[in-house]
C-alpha cells in the first residue's frame, strides 16, 4: 500500500489535533485505508496516527455522530458504508424543499438578518480548517429557509442535513482545501446572499438549485472516482 493510501501521521501538521484526526480519518475512510465495513482496531488507528487516545476517541465519537462510523464495545469500530442512491434521494428531498423555501422566505428577511448571513460567510472563510466551520454552514442555511420554513419545516430541513453531512463532511473536508477552494466557496455562499438581497423569489429559487445541484454533483463524483482513483479530490467547494 502507497503512503497516500494509508492512515498517516497527524504530529507534523499544524491546526488542532481532534481537527486533524477527523480529516485524516476522513480521507483514509475515501481512499479505502478504512474499508466499509470492515472494522479497525481504534488502538491500531491511535498508533498509526501517532497520537494519544483522547483526541481519537473524540474524533471517532464526532465521527459516529455524523454516521460516518460505528462504534463497539470491544474497541473497534466500523466504517458504515456510502451508497450513491442514498445521497441522490437525500438530495431530491432537498432540492424538493430548499429552494421553495428560500424563495419564500426573500420578503420576510430583515436587513440585519441579510447582514447576519454575509457574516457568517466570511467567518466559514476565515475558520475553515476548524470543525465550527460546519456549525457556522448549517446555521447559514439555515437562515436561508427560516423565515419560511417555521418550526416544521426546520426539523425537515434538519434531518436531510444530518444525511447529507456524512457525504459533504468527507468530500468538502475543510482541513484539506486549498485556499482557491475555499476562495470559491466563499464566492458560491456569496452567491446565495445577493440572491436574497435581491428580493427577487425566481433569482432566489434558481440560486438555490444551483447550488445543491452543483454539491450533489461534486459530492457524487467523489464517491465514483474513489473505485478508480483513491486520489482524486474535489473541484468545488461546499
Amino acid at each position: 500500500m502507497s503512503s497516500e493510501n494509508m492512515v498517516r501521521p497527524v504530529t507534523t501538521r499544524a491546526s488542532s489535533t481532534v481537527d486533524l484526526v477527523l480529516h485524516e480519518i476522513r480521507r483514509s475512510i475515501m481512499n479505502g485505508a478504512l474499508a466499509p465495513g470492515e472494522p479497525f482496531v481504534v488502538q491500531t488507528l491511535t498508533a498509526q496516527l501517532g497520537v494519544s487516545h483522547v483526541p481519537v476517541r473524540e474524533a471517532l465519537r464526532q465521527l459516529e455522530a455524523q454516521g460516518l462510523i460505528e462504534l463497539k464495545r470491544s474497541r473497534s469500530a466500523v466504517v458504515t458504508p456510502l451508497d450513491l442512491d442514498d445521497l441522490q434521494n437525500i438530495y431530491r428531498m432537498r432540492l424538493c424543499t430548499e429552494p421553495t423555501l428560500s424563495a419564500q422566505s426573500v420578503s420576510l428577511r430583515s436587513p440585519a438578518e441579510l447582514d447576519r448571513l454575509a457574516e457568517i460567510v466570511e467567518l466559514m472563510t476565515l475558520g475553515h480548517g476548524s470543525e465550527s466551520t460546519w456549525d457556522l454552514h448549517r446555521e447559514f442555511h439555515a437562515g436561508l429557509i427560516q423565515p419560511a420554513a417555521g418550526v416544521w419545516g426546520l426539523r425537515v430541513a434538519r434531518v436531510l442535513w444530518d444525511a447529507a453531512e456524512r457525504y459533504t463532511r468527507i468530500t468538502f473536508d475543510t482541513v484539506g482545501q486549498e485556499p482557491d477552494d475555499v476562495e470559491e466557496g466563499r464566492r458560491r455562499h456569496l452567491a446565495l446572499v445577493d440572491a436574497a438581497r435581491s428580493r427577487d423569489p425566481e433569482r432566489m429559487n434558481a440560486e438555490m438549485h444551483s447550488h445543491l445541484t452543483g454539491n450533489l454533483e461534486t459530492v457524487a463524483t467523489r464517491l465514483r472516482a474513489v473505485a478508480l482513483d483513491p486520489n482524486t479530490t474535489p473541484t468545488t467547494p461546499m
